[in-house]
């Protein structure tokens, strides 16, 4: 029986042997498949267990090396690290420490040393090359270095076809607008080209047969002052006329004739002095024949543009009248184009006058906390600024502009009237004569319920 149990005993030890040498063997192919040394130690820094890395890295046979000190093979000038590496790790401090190893060949390799007391008696750690790190990592930092690159490219790509596209669209833009200038500005100078033949035109038509009427009606006066001289003396010399020239007396009213003759006589000369006055008043304003840059008394342009709109300070209701207050400032004579500046004087107040009806029509709205009578007015004032500009402002109290159009008052073809009333380009050529053709500035005012005010600004 003592016998059995021996035998069960010994085969029991084998068997644990056995595969104890199993799982040596497996730890050590492990170990040696790591690509950074791992070694062992005593306390006196004598090496006792090296794997393969070691020869990968330094070149140096294993078997060679064993029994050794590490420090043999650490260069010169990092040994005594490795004596205070060694002192801490034999008060049992884990310790980190990157020293420098000769490489069979000579070469100094950089090695991160990491260990840590595993007894009394011995320590074990590993040994790190630390230009594999730096390969791998100067690896990763070039693929990134690659890739921001390859964003950057990317990016700054992107930035520039939205640059382009950007461009490319305010160049259309552009054209647009120049395009929609063009056309205006073509629409405006056929327009006004037409219209100022035409005024011409009439002008010269009318000119000729009102100088024959009112060259005559001076010597129609004269003979009918002599007919009624010489029908007075015969009434006087033959008191009692014959019955049937009695008879006509009576039925044409003889004495009414007598006294409303010369009447008749002078209102036909206020009325061909009226007509003659607007036949000038036509002329001037064409000046057709002053297209080039003039000095000219700007007030006699302002006083014929409001003559010439007379007939359109009644409202169109009828019951109102549109009043017109001037107050001229004293100005001398300023160099521009008279016919253009005529226009802006024209556009603009056919505006005020557009707006006042408005307001007129709107009367509810236009009455005061104190229920003051609404008096459509329009004001022209001029003066001289900084002895260098000469202001012209026309402001009239119609409803006024909102602030969401006033910023658009200016470009072509914008308008707020109805379809029929306006075109959209009177306050666009105005500006295009103010500020391109005399250097000037054109501004606009408004305040709602309050009124609109126009500021024309020329350099003199």
């Amino acid at each position: 029986m003592s016998d059995l149990s021996n035998e069960l005993h010994t085969q029991i030890q084998y068997s644990l042997i056995e595969k104890l040498s199993e799982s040596e063997r497996r730890y050590r192919e492990l170990v040696n498949s790591l690509r950074e040394i791992v070694f062992k130690c005593d306390r006196l820094g004598n090496v006792n267990f090296l794997n393969r890395a070691w020869t990968n890295t330094l070149g140096y046979g294993i078997a060679d090396v064993i029994g050794s000190a590490l420090g043999n093979f650490i260069d010169l000038d990092d040994r005594h690290l490795w004596s205070e590496t060694l002192e801490k790790l034999q008060s049992g401090v884990e310790v980190c420490q990157k020293l420098r190893f000769y490489h069979q060949t000579g070469v100094i390799v950089w090695l991160e040393l990491s260990a840590q007391s595993q007894s009394e008696t011995e320590f074990s750690g590993s040994l790190i090359n630390i230009s594999d790190v730096y390969d791998e990592l100067r690896l990763r930092k070039h693929a990134e270095a690659l890739l921001k690159q390859t964003n950057e490219e990317l990016e700054a790509r992107v930035e520039q076809r939205n640059i382009e596209l950007i461009q490319a669209n305010h160049d259309l833009k552009v054209t647009l607008e120049k395009l929609k200038y063009t056309q205006a500005q073509l629409v405006q100078t056929e327009k006004m080209s037409s219209l100022g033949q035409l005024v011409a035109g009439i002008a010269h038509e009318i000119n000729n047969p009102v100088n024959f009427i009112y060259a005559n009606l001076t010597h129609a006066s004269e003979y009918t002052k002599v007919l009624l001289q010489i029908l007075q003396l015969y009434q006087q010399t033959y008191p009692v006329p014959s019955p049937h020239i009695q008879e006509a007396i009576i039925t044409w009213d003889l004495d009414f004739i007598q006294k409303d003759l010369g009447k008749v006589m002078e209102s036909m000369q206020v009325g061909s002095d009226r007509i003659r006055e607007i036949v000038l008043l036509l002329r001037n304003f064409s000046r057709l024949d002053e297209a080039e840059i003039k000095n000219v008394d700007i007030h006699a342009g302002i006083n014929h543009t409001i003559t010439l709109l007379r007939h359109r300070f009644q409202s169109e209701s009828g019951n109102m009248v549109i009043q017109v207050i001037n107050n001229y400032g004293v100005i001398p004579q300023v160099k521009c184009y008279p016919a253009q500046l005529n226009q802006v004087f024209m556009n603009i107040l056919n505006n005020a006058i557009y707006a006042l009806n408005e307001a007129i029509a709107n009367l509810s709205i236009r009455q005061n906390s104190q229920s003051q009578p609404f008096l459509p007015t329009i004001w022209i004032s001029t003066e001289i600024v900084d002895k260098t500009w000469l202001n012209v402002r026309i402001k009239n109290n119609g409803l006024g502009i909102p602030n969401s159009v006033i910023s658009k008052i200016f470009d072509p073809f914008f308008t707020t009237k109805p379809v029929g009333k306006g075109t959209g380009l009177g306050l666009f050529i105005s500006y295009q004569i103010v500020v391109e053709m005399h250097q000037g500035k054109l501004t606009c005012t408004s305040e709602t319920s309050q009124g609109t005010e126009f500021c024309i600004k020329i350099p003199i």
